[in-house]
């Protein structure tokens, strides 16, 4: 007499079947190729524009809202306070994203630019001021705290000491180095605001906080919420990618904090399975040039041009 199977029992078998199959079917594939991890997008466009009359480089930063350092770096023969009227000016507008979480406010302090990842459609960008080598800028990861509109300055003791003539206190006005916004960085003495001194933006200007223009600031006090993710990041090297293309942008190392910048690039590289795919002599120029925009050191192989994914938060 035959055994009767219950329909569970027959489910299960071939359930079962069908699992060995495809394990076995694994088994025989060939491994998959290393995945390259993705480099980081690159964004804006190059532009250029003319010398007008009675120009110097820093007018021409402050109309196009850039640094200024970035303007010079980028035009180093161009004189920087008699260029000659209708010289043309490469201006940097064009981009690599930082290598971080693409969330919040991310600012990169060698490169002297903050990212405002808050909005949709992309980053917003702006040139800033940062602290100079004696008062460094921070490094770290904070959230925005309390914001305050035409904020009075409460000179620091350190300050005053080198400047004895100034007062205990600011008050708000044209006068005041803080300008209309200011939004502290975490629960520290230091902020991200605006200024009375438009020709040091892009610049190492500051006692440590964080300078925009003043109508920039306006713009991000108005939607940025006290709570904001704030990261003070220092990547004077970025890598990205356009295409088939393998960029690289360089910065100074303004505080000195990156030695050997170039091999630490390579091994970078190394790590992505990318190093063969550079020009090493290019990635050096480009290093030791710091024109502050992405440049072309070498191709993407076949099957890393896939498009790149973005590094915001999930």
């Amino acid at each position: 007499m035959g055994v009767i199977r219950s329909p569970g029992h027959a489910l299960r078998g071939l359930v079962v079947a069908l699992l060995a199959a495809l394990l076995l079917a694994g088994a025989r594939s060939p491994a998959p190729a290393r995945g390259v991890a993705p480099l980081a997008p690159i964004v804006g466009e190059p532009q250029k524009t003319l010398v007008e009359p009675e120009d110097t480089l820093l007018d021409v930063a402050y109309r196009f809202r850039l640094g200024f350092d970035r303007v010079a770096r980028l035009n180093p023969g161009v004189s920087v306070w008699i260029p000659n009227p209708g010289t043309v000016v490469d201006l940097p507008t064009e981009h690599i994203l930082p290598d971080v979480p693409h969330e919040g406010l991310v600012i990169n302090v060698p490169e002297m630019q903050l990212y405002d990842f808050t909005r949709r459609g992309g980053p917003e960008i702006y040139a800033v001021a940062i602290g100079d080598e004696m008062d460094p800028s921070l490094i770290g990861t904070f959230r925005i705290g309390a914001k305050r509109e035409h904020p009075a300055w409460t000179v620091p003791a350190s300050i005053r000491a080198e400047k004895p003539e100034l007062p205990a206190v600011v008050a708000p006005g044209p006068d005041n180095p803080l300008g209309d916004y200011w939004m502290t960085i975490g629960n520290t003495t230091y902020g991200v605001h605006g200024t009375n001194n438009p020709w040091s933006i892009g610049r190492m200007a500051t006692h440590g906080c964080v300078r925009l223009y003043n109508d920039q600031m306006a713009k991000l006090f108005a939607h940025i919420k006290v709570g904001t993710p704030v990261r003070l990041m220092y990547e004077s090297v970025k890598l990205g990618r356009r295409g088939d293309g393998i960029y690289l942008e360089a910065h100074p190392d303004l505080y000195g904090r990156e030695p050997d910048r170039a091999e630490a690039a390579l091994q970078r590289l190394d790590a992505l399975g990318l190093a063969s795919a550079v020009d090493a002599a290019r990635l050096r120029r480009a290093i030791a040039d710091e024109q502050g925009v992405p440049i072309r050191i070498g191709t993407l192989p076949p099957e890393a041009t896939t498009p790149a994914t973005s590094r915001s938060a999930s």
